[in-house]
Parts: C-alpha cells; sequence; structure tokens
C-alpha cells in the first residue's frame, strides 16, 4: 500500500510500547524525529523534539515498575507533533522539577505537561513549528 507525500499528517496518531529500559528510549528518539519530519517540522525543532522525549524518558523512568513498559503516543499535525510517554507506577511518583533534565525539557519543548491517574505517571510534550526570523 502507498500513500501520497503531500496528504496532511492532521489526527494521525501512532502509538510506541518498548520495555521501560534505558536501552530502548533511541527507539522513541527515532521516532520522534521521524514523525516530526513528518509534520514538516524544521531540523531545529527535529532535534529539540528528539532531545525532549530523551529527557522526558529521563523523568519517568526512575519511577517505573519493575518489569513495565514505556508508551508513547504521537499525535500528529501540520506544523505539530506531540509526543504522551508514559510509565506505571507503583504510587503517586511526580517527575523531579527541580533539576537539570526538568530545565532542559521545558527549554526544548513548545509545551510540557505532567499528569498521574491511575497509576499511570505521563510526560506530554509539544512542539511546535517555530517561525521563521525575519
Amino acid at each position: 500500500m502507498t500513500t501520497s507525500d503531500t496528504r496532511s499528517p492532521d489526527g494521525d496518531a501512532v502509538e510506541v510500547r518498548i520495555p521501560a529500559d534505558v536501552l530502548y528510549v533511541s527507539t522513541l528518539r527515532l521516532a520522534a524525529a521521524s514523525l516530526a519530519a513528518r509534520c514538516d517540522l524544521t531540523i531545529d525543532d527535529i532535534e529539540d523534539l528528539r532531545l525532549a522525549v530523551d529527557e522526558a524518558c529521563a523523568l519517568l523512568l526512575p519511577h517505573a515498575s519493575e518489569g513495565s513498559t514505556l508508551d508513547a503516543r504521537f499525535q500528529l499535525a501540520a506544523g505539530r507533533l506531540e509526543v504522551a510517554t508514559s510509565v506505571h507506577t507503583d504510587d503517586e511518583a511526580e517527575p523531579d522539577r527541580s533539576g537539570f533534565a526538568w530545565t532542559v525539557l521545558g527549554a526544548l519543548a513548545t509545551a510540557v505537561e505532567v499528569s498521574n491517574r491511575d497509576g499511570q505517571l505521563t510526560i506530554s510534550v509539544t512542539k511546535a513549528r517555530e517561525a521563521a526570523a525575519t
């Protein structure tokens, strides 16, 4: 099956599930970069998003229940990509918002949200295409 490269990504969603282990985070970075290109983000935006996904995972993994998975949902739109990464936790865990990883995450992303519902700790990162410099 083939699709047209000109079709808008608006409304498309991709879900990826990997073991909650740092060894597999590169898979999510690669998926983020590929999907960000599909959303027509700039090269700089794509690199920012790759790093933001890496930092979100670094904040989540210490809270993952043993043997659990790291789940990612990519919500695509023209000029914008939202990545919601989550892990199952055994308690009401919260990411460390005072450390370097959180500072970097905030600087790289257009928006960052955290939620913890029913034992699922989620960090959602949104990157929107930066306006061209004038």
